[in-house]
């Protein structure tokens, strides 16, 4: 990628997060609204934006019945696991549990 088109990249990348319009954006920064326009849609001709794959570690409280401790929900997509972690478990145990959930999800 040539130095001028990282730059526009950065310009882009920023503006995006920005959550602004490309007007507002440009506004006062020596560039028009409609070259941001344009290089944004130069840029994502070139290559497609990367897959982000996110899960969501969630625990949660569960009801002090048979001498349990807690759990914790893991979520991914259109998975749900729920593990309960009984009182006094080991933690290594649980590591494990939790990485091996980890990795059956993220498939």
């Amino acid at each position: 990628m040539s130095e001028t088109a990282e730059i526009w990249r950065k310009r882009v990348a920023s503006w995006r997060a920005s959550g602004e319009t490309a007007a507002a954006f440009s506004a006062g920064r020596g560039w028009s609204a409609k070259t941001l326009r344009w290089w944004s849609s130069r840029l994502g001709r070139e290559a497609p934006p990367p897959v982000v794959r996110m899960a969501q570690l969630v625990r949660a409280p569960v009801a002090r019945t048979g001498g349990r401790d807690g759990a914790i929900v893991v979520e991914a997509f259109d998975a749900r696991v729920r593990v309960t972690i009984d009182a006094g478990a080991d933690r290594d145990t649980v590591a494990t549990v939790l990485e091996l959930v980890a990795l059956r999800v993220d498939r």
